[in-house]
């Protein structure tokens, strides 16, 4: 099955040098930080904060190609909710019974996140010091 998703963050170029700076699963939920660019010391990026994660996995890109090629891949965009052909189909398939979650991926130039969450993430600007998790007042 094709992977079929549609765009959920703001379109910008998805670089070959972004990445999955960091990955911090709590109580309070599963929080992804994404590095885009890098300016000086600085890298600019954004968080992905998904309150009720249930289950995520990183990936390379390149253990995911068959999404890329999907023909309803949308590309240009860092966060997607997967509709149909993604991890929780094949999940679905293999537990024998459909689940009411729901499926997001987030894409990088490296690495890639795919989360299950039955509520929309909260996608937020970040910028911090290179090697640090410290905020750029």
């Amino acid at each position: 099955m094709q992977l079929k998703a549609k765009p959920f963050s703001e379109r910008r170029p998805v670089r070959w040098g972004s990445d999955v700076a960091s990955l911090n699963f709590n109580d309070a939920g599963l929080l992804v930080r994404v590095a885009c660019d890098m300016v000086d010391d600085t890298v600019q990026g954004f968080d992905v904060v998904f309150r009720h994660a249930s289950g995520f996995r990183l990936l390379d890109e390149v253990d995911l190609a068959r999404y890329w090629t999907s023909a309803h891949f949308p590309s240009g965009f860092h966060v997607l909710e997967v509709q149909e052909g993604g991890w929780l189909d094949e999940e679905s398939q293999l537990q024998g019974y459909v689940s009411l979650r729901r499926e997001w991926l987030i894409v990088t130039g490296h690495a890639c996140v795919s989360v299950f969450c039955s509520v929309d993430p909260v996608v937020e600007e970040a910028s911090w010091r290179r090697g640090t998790a410290a905020p750029v007042e």
